[in-house]
């Protein structure tokens, strides 16, 4: 009879060994999971490549290829650990932030900062990647990720950490010194991660984007996320008073956060003209 039932077992030990087992999730910066398989590969032809660079890569779980953009100094070597700034689109396309007379891009390279433009999975318009508050605007507040499934929007705050987590293995980014950058809905979404990733976002910076902030876990940025908030003086699609307002409201819960003018900023390009002014802001945060 025993050794019947030790053959019943290793019958049932071989079967369990060829069932599917879960992928495992890596860590990458506090509170942000990638699946396994998402992994640099050192022979790509573009490996640590500096410049400005078009990427794409392999959506876990998907397959399907996602692009995004991306700018690393090019005075960059192994050895540098780099800031990283993730400029999130709020138009349809990764080039909306690398656009033609682009000081942002300019401001990185003599800064020393990498600069990652990630898809957000679908091109599709009004990406929330997965935050849930409202932009403030004069009409009324908007509807987060209107238009996306709750899958959808759920892949594309996914992308981003996938994106982080690939560049940061590439180019050994530092870690203490992530930023993230959001116009209109994609400045809800700078929101959402440094309030649901504090200890992995240093500092948020948010061009006519402020937020209806019913809700909003001020607390979970104390001490660990600041916030610069921007308006250019020709910018009517949003108000400079409500993002005003939002900054008077991070400061009351003990939050560092400053507001800009941006002088004859418009709605889609304060954030590129001011970008002097928005690298003095995060060279700041040590």
């Amino acid at each position: 009879m025993k050794t019947r039932n030790n053959l019943v077992f290793l019958i049932l030990s071989s079967l369990m060994l060829m069932l599917p087992v879960p992928l495992a999730a890596q860590v990458i910066l506090p509170g942000m999971h990638v699946d396994e398989t998402l992994t640099v590969n050192p022979n790509a032809p573009m490996y640590r490549q500096t410049g400005e660079q078009y990427r794409a890569y392999d959506f876990p779980g998907t397959g399907e290829s996602i692009p995004y953009r991306l700018f690393v100094p090019e005075s960059w070597s192994p050895e540098q650990s780099l800031p990283v700034l993730v400029t999130l689109r709020a138009g349809p396309s990764i080039n909306n932030n690398h656009r033609n007379n682009n000081d942002l891009v300019l401001q990185a390279r003599e800064r020393g900062y990498i600069v990652i433009s990630p898809l957000g999975y679908r091109g599709y318009f009004q990406p929330y990647y997965g935050s849930p508050y409202p932009v403030d605007r004069p009409g009324g507040p908007s509807e987060p990720a209107s238009g996306w499934t709750a899958e959808e929007d759920a892949r594309a705050e996914q992308d981003v950490i996938n994106v982080l987590h690939l560049v940061a293995q590439e180019y050994n980014v530092d870690s203490e010194r992530i930023f993230v950058h959001g116009q209109n809905p994609s400045g809800s979404s700078a929101f959402h991660f440094a309030a649901k990733y504090p200890d992995a976002i240093r500092g948020i910076v948010v061009s006519a984007g402020p937020i209806v902030t019913e809700g909003y876990p001020f607390d979970n940025l104390v001490g660990k996320v600041s916030a610069m908030m921007i308006h250019g003086t020709n910018d009517t699609a949003n108000t400079a008073q409500a993002s005003q307002r939002v900054v008077s409201e991070l400061q009351a819960h003990g939050i560092e956060a400053e507001y800009h003018d941006v002088p004859d900023g418009e709605h889609l390009t304060a954030y590129l003209t001011f970008a002097a002014e928005i690298f003095d802001f995060l060279d700041a945060q040590q």
